[in-house]
């Protein structure tokens, strides 16, 4: 009775836990001078400086490249800055950065987490360019062919080249602008496992350690801003990103205290800014203003669903955000990536299209989600099929999910129009 008494315990405390609302406090700290990673089923929030770390590398599908840079600074400090060197040429020396100025600088778009500001140069109708490199379809290798000015935040220039991606390593170089004091390193795509970012500081010249277990993460960013007259500004927020593998959908003039998750399942969206920073107003005479008629609702990696909204706002003071917390829907188990299933998807890359072959008779439902996450083709076949690719596809990477019922697969394919 009282195995039995336990096991009826646990289930109840489980279950008052959903729709059960908490509080919790996520600092950035004074005058916005950290990163804060937040998970929501704990709670818990792991802290790093701003110049913990300088650029960082994606590791969300099997094609992706992304590389990027750090731009939170606090008030007090200084972001780093990007931008295309003079010459593709590493041997040749720089010896004039005047024409390094705000209006070339390079950002992170944070469209999504498989392309950073590194990707941003590339040819948008080349689906082989990543901006940084060329991708081959000989070796199934990224090599690098631009070479990049990087500033620090202490105003000192480095040149530096990412080399290749291959082998399931991003290896780069950087030196003195002259080609002095060269470093050559590699970090492993997948040091921190999947739908993860990898941080690399030039100053220790190593991989900056971030669990990958968060959710969501509160930092400064640059995001383009109307500054009217039909000029784009990149100015500097503070907000909040979804981490890889979260999406989130944000719901504005609505009862917060009524309004139902279920009548906005199907906008869920992956794109990393969808909670973004205008949550919260600066009113010279009233202070910060939270935004009481928006809410979010969040989607975790392991399917787990909150209702989160944002009700305080301490500004550079403290840094500190207030964040009431919902828990909608707990973790359901899906079923695991099967080993033992053979499947082989191709030609890759594809143009009109795609074939998937598998060892299995049961159905398997096919979803395929372009690089924002957006779900753009579905569809269902047992055995083999072969089936047209929708003719809207752009050029670009695309995610492919097979689900059956006791496996699921995960691939990525590049279409080529």
């Amino acid at each position: 009775m009282a195995t039995r008494l336990t096991i009826l315990s646990f289930l109840f405390i489980a279950w008052s836990q959903i729709n059960a609302q908490t509080y919790d406090e996520v600092s950035v700290g004074a005058s916005y001078s950290q990163q804060a990673y937040y998970t929501l089923s704990t709670g818990a929030v792991k802290t790093v400086k701003n110049d913990a770390w300088d650029i960082a590398f994606s590791n969300i599908g099997q094609t992706d490249g992304g590389v990027f840079i750090n731009e939170s600074a606090a008030l007090s400090g200084t972001a780093v800055n990007l931008f295309l060197a003079p010459s593709n040429d590493w041997s040749a020396a720089i010896t004039d950065v005047s024409a390094l100025v705000d209006s070339v600088k390079i950002f992170n778009e944070e469209l999504n987490w498989s392309e950073g500001a590194f990707n941003t140069v590339k040819d948008p109708n080349n689906p082989f360019d990543y901006g940084w490199g060329a991708y081959s379809v000989q070796t199934h290798q990224v090599v690098g062919d631009k070479v990049f000015v990087f500033q620090k935040r202490n105003g000192s220039f480095l040149k530096l080249q990412i080399s290749a991606l291959k082998g399931g390593f991003y290896h780069f170089k950087y030196a003195d602008l002259d080609g002095s004091n060269e470093v050559q390193d590699s970090v492993q795509k997948s040091t921190n496992g999947v739908n993860s970012i990898v941080h690399y500081s030039f100053e220790t010249k190593a991989v900056v350690s971030i669990a990958n277990d968060y959710d969501i993460v509160f930092q400064r960013y640059f995001t383009p801003l109307d500054a009217g007259g039909g000029q784009i500004l990149e100015y500097g927020v503070t907000g909040v990103l979804l981490a890889p593998g979260t999406q989130a959908v944000m719901v504005d003039g609505v009862d917060v205290a009524t309004v139902k998750e279920a009548d906005y399942a199907s906008q869920y969206t992956s794109l990393p800014t969808v909670l973004g920073h205008d949550w919260k107003v600066f009113d010279f005479t009233a202070g910060w203003i939270i935004d009481e008629d928006r809410t979010n609702f969040v989607k975790t990696k392991d399917g787990s669903k909150y209702q989160i909204t944002f009700v305080d706002f301490t500004g550079s003071a403290t840094g500190t955000t207030t964040v009431e917390k919902t828990l909608l829907a707990a973790a359901s188990v899906n079923p695991p990536e099967f080993v033992g299933q053979t499947v082989s998807v191709f030609p890759n890359p594809a143009k009109d299209i795609l074939t998937i072959n598998t060892k299995t008779t049961e159905n398997v439902a096919v979803q395929i989600f372009n690089n924002l996450g957006q779900n753009v083709y579905n569809t269902t076949f047992n055995t083999n099929s072969s089936f047209s690719l929708p003719q809207n596809f752009t050029n670009g990477v695309y995610h492919l999910v097979l689900n059956a019922k006791n496996w699921t697969k995960k691939h990525s394919f590049i279409v080529v129009n």
